[in-house]
């Protein structure tokens, strides 16, 4: 149970994550991208009875990001995490994870993460300033992340990037105070995404209109 509770906690921390964004109209061809499913990953632990940290997955359902790798400051995220869909690599753990006691998903199955700013710390690194809607609460969650690359997949022939993030949740802040003595209060979630660029720029068109 302990490892279940540790899965939900992060699942909805995830949220994180996974990608930045660009909400404005005036943003550059390409900026807006999709999570590469294959490729986009949340995971968390929790310390289990002081003798070893639960490890568990949480699916990325749905959602973007936007970002421009000259102007951070308009990124923006927003993704849902499939709870319902947790993975602690035992079948009894997940369906305790899932039950009214822990994650409860038959009253809330999904978790959103939308980010409210993006601060950039030096050339790679920054940090997402969100809100993590989970289990029927909603608070502040702060993920930092690092711009590992930006540049063409060769296999898929398209524009990608790629981020590492991670994040802290305090299970408590979300109404999950059961099993205190088993599981660890903080759930640390680490985030692996590769984002697809949506469009690709368009080449400039030189205008004769001018000429008659």
């Amino acid at each position: 149970m302990s490892s279940c509770l540790a899965a939900f906690s992060i699942s909805t921390a995830l949220l994180l994550g996974s990608g930045l964004g660009l909400p404005t109209s005036a943003q550059a061809a390409g900026d807006h991208w999709r999570f590469d499913p294959a490729h986009s990953q949340i995971s968390f632990s929790v310390m289990h009875q002081k003798f070893s940290n639960a490890l568990g997955r949480v699916p990325i359902q749905s959602g973007s990001f936007r970002f421009d790798v000259d102007d951070w400051s308009t990124a923006q995220v927003d993704v849902v995490m499939d709870l319902a869909a947790i993975d602690m690599g035992n079948a009894q753990l997940d369906d305790a994870a899932r039950s009214g006691a822990l994650l409860d998903t038959a009253r809330w199955p999904l978790a959103r993460y939308a980010s409210r700013s993006v601060e950039r710390i030096d050339t790679n690194r920054g940090v997402i300033h969100g809100t993590l809607d989970f289990r029927g609460v909603k608070r502040p969650l702060d993920v930092a992340f690092t711009l590992n690359h930006a540049g063409t997949d060769p296999y898929l022939f398209k524009r990608k990037l790629g981020f590492s993030a991670h994040a802290t949740i305090h299970r408590a802040d979300f109404g999950m105070n059961r099993y205190a003595d088993v599981v660890g209060a903080d759930v640390s979630v680490r985030i692996e995404v590769e984002g697809i660029a949506e469009r690709d720029p368009k080449p400039t068109e030189t205008s004769d209109a001018s000429q008659e």
